[in-house]
């Protein structure tokens, strides 16, 4: 009489693994999610920028000259913020 042991891996070894499996994946998924709005932040940043010297420039009104000034300091003080933040974390960034 032959009887074939086929050797089977514990129900919570398999578990074990899928969780640990979906943890690091997880993980590396947050850190690209991260990485991902930090760069969509900058972009915004610098287009707010970008529109705010727009607005200078064609400011017709001059009680708004004073306007345009503070939008286009605050835009550019928030871009500089995260240019800091992207070298602070070691993020290469080609402007």
């Amino acid at each position: 009489m032959s009887t074939n042991l086929v050797t089977k891996k514990p129900k919570n070894s398999n578990i074990l693994s899928t969780f640990i499996h979906s943890l690091h994946y997880g993980i590396q998924d947050s850190e690209e999610k991260a990485l991902e709005e930090f760069f969509y932040s900058l972009h915004k940043a610098q287009q707010e920028m970008h529109d705010a010297q727009n607005f200078f420039d064609n400011v017709v009104d001059k009680e708004l000259v004073d306007h345009a000034i503070y939008k286009m300091e605050a835009a550019k003080s928030k871009y500089v913020y995260l240019l800091k933040q992207a070298k602070d974390k070691e993020i290469r960034i080609d402007i």
